[in-house]
């Protein structure tokens, strides 16, 4: 439990609100929290709803590993600074983005492949088929007076 010091008109509003509602000022002001961050959570966009779940992630690893510093960062000095969790599952920087080594992507090359491919893949096909359906009209035909017919 941890106490917090609050100016004595806001107390009484906080006391008169429990009483009225037959609850603990502790629910009270945890109930008034929970709206404060779903109203906040609601305006945000859908990438920005994501990243805060990432900076959650990165929180986590933050505190686990003492790094108080980066702990203490806001949400905003975040969307400022944040780059990526890397493949080792270390948060990391804008700041460091120079200094460390990340492994190929493989989706990269995957992108890569797709990338250097026709830009209209459905004509691709089409020529595709067309030359396989050619070679078995040819192969048809050919069989057809092989047999006679």
């Amino acid at each position: 439990m941890a106490n917090i010091i609050i100016n004595e008109a806001l107390a009484t509003r906080l006391e008169q609100v429990a009483r009225q509602q037959n609850k603990r000022v502790e629910e009270v002001l945890s109930e008034a929290v929970d709206l404060i961050e779903a109203q906040a959570a609601e305006s945000l966009t859908p990438e920005q709803q994501f990243m805060r779940k990432v900076y959650e992630i990165a929180r986590e690893y933050w505190q686990k590993h003492g790094d108080t510093e980066r702990l203490a960062l806001t949400d905003e000095q975040l969307d400022e600074q944040f780059w990526l969790i890397d493949h080792e599952g270390i948060p990391r920087l804008k700041s460091e983005e120079g200094t460390i080594t990340l492994p190929p992507d493989p989706l990269e090359a995957l992108i890569g492949l797709v990338g250097d491919g026709p830009e209209d893949l459905s004509e691709s096909v089409r020529e595709t088929m067309e030359a396989r359906y050619k070679s078995w009209d040819a192969a048809y035909s050919a069989s057809q007076t092989f047999n006679g017919d």
